[in-house]
């Protein structure tokens, strides 16, 4: 019977101050528990999922968004659309016939600039791109670098918080998508810190080389691998028998380094207990089989291995006969698990029985 797990936060009609959230909650994980579910990913960050998850026998792990380096704000583009103009209620079936056929039209784009306070407070510690300049353009994001151990001690404590404050048995790392240049590659990095210490070993510049060039990716790729392991160390410190994890954007093999996913090296590391291969935009069956099976044979065992498939986003597997076939072609190609983003998609598309056919294979 195969492992299967679910990402996103409980789907019930009450928060945490309302009387009723455990009994709703309590509802909500029996459908888990029927469709065979053994453990939530992300969840609401509540101590009464974990509670409730728990009494039925479900692990709840949290999880914290994250990109390379830390991103501590940005500068959102935010768009008015026209699906905002639905006449019926959203949750209407009236409403689902006509977003299953509108084409939205996106209209007055507003920008919103934030910065956490920690990186008010630093503006040192910032992570730079080529430009280097500390004025964000509309859509870039706001990076601190993985230089300073002080930045990496601020965001190893964000791993920690959630997991002790939801008693999970668990925490992903979620690697989301942030800055690229036109070729996929991230472009910050360029701080003197870090480039100074590339001149040093390499005796080359940064700027005279492509953003992508392949040494310059991995001595940036390496500082992610060393945050990796001493946020490991964070955790299993906290709280020693933490199931720690990243998820990463499944992609061919030479997409992972442009990103400073480096995930090869984590492994060799013993950075994480479990890898998820998040296949989130992309449902051709051909590319999970063979990106599935490339992970598997790298990690060879050295730690687990899971197909994280969604069903949420823009190109995913919507279509219940052709996720269930993603789940079998994932498992046959080496996955120790498997299972799906997110819960609004399982609710809204009636995927709980795609989760029990999981649990056969």
């Amino acid at each position: 019977m195969a492992e299967v797990m679910l990402w996103g936060p409980p789907v019930v009609p009450s928060g945490p101050l309302d009387p009723s959230f455990r009994d709703d909650m309590d509802i909500w994980i029996r459908k888990c528990v029927d469709a065979g579910v053994s453990r939530i990913i992300g969840g609401d960050k509540t101590l009464t999922l974990t509670e409730v998850a728990n009494s039925h026998g479900i692990d709840v792990h949290p999880y914290v968004n994250y990109n390379s380096f830390p991103r501590h704000g940005w500068a959102r583009v935010t768009y008015g659309w026209s699906l905002d103009f639905l006449r019926p209620p959203v949750d209407a079936d009236e409403a689902r016939a006509i977003l299953d056929k509108h084409r939205p039209i996106y209209d007055n784009p507003q920008i919103n600039t934030t910065a956490s306070d920690f990186a008010t407070k630093h503006p040192e510690y910032r992570s730079l791109t080529r430009e280097r300049s500390y004025v964000l353009q509309p859509g870039e994001d706001l990076y601190l670098s993985l230089a300073f151990p002080e930045v990496r001690a601020e965001q190893a404590q964000q791993f920690v918080e959630p997991l002790l404050s939801t008693k999970g048995s668990g925490l992903q790392v979620e690697f989301v998508l942030g800055n690229e240049d036109e070729n996929g590659a991230v472009p910050y990095g360029y701080e003197d810190i870090i480039v100074n210490a590339f001149r040093e070993e390499y005796g080359k510049n940064p700027f005279d080389l492509p953003n992508d060039d392949p040494d310059w990716l991995q001595f940036r790729a390496d500082y992610v691998t060393r945050f990796m392991v001493e946020a490991r160390d964070a955790v299993k410190a906290a709280k020693p028998d933490t199931v720690f994890s990243a998820t990463m954007i499944a992609g061919e093999q030479d997409d992972y380094l442009k990103l400073l996913h480096d995930w090869p090296s984590w492994v060799d590391a013993g950075a994480f207990d479990e890898l998820f291969f998040w296949f989130r935009t992309n449902s051709d069956l051909d590319a999970l089989e063979r990106q599935m099976n490339h992970a598997a044979t790298v990690i060879n065992g050295r730690c687990r291995v899971i197909a994280e498939l969604s069903c949420y986003h823009p190109g995913s597997f919507q279509e219940p006969d052709l996720m269930i076939e993603a789940g079998r072609i994932a498992m046959d190609n080496g996955a120790d698990a498997v299972g799906i983003y997110r819960t609004h998609g399982v609710e809204q598309l009636d995927f709980w029985h795609v989760l029990k056919e999981f649990t056969r294979l």
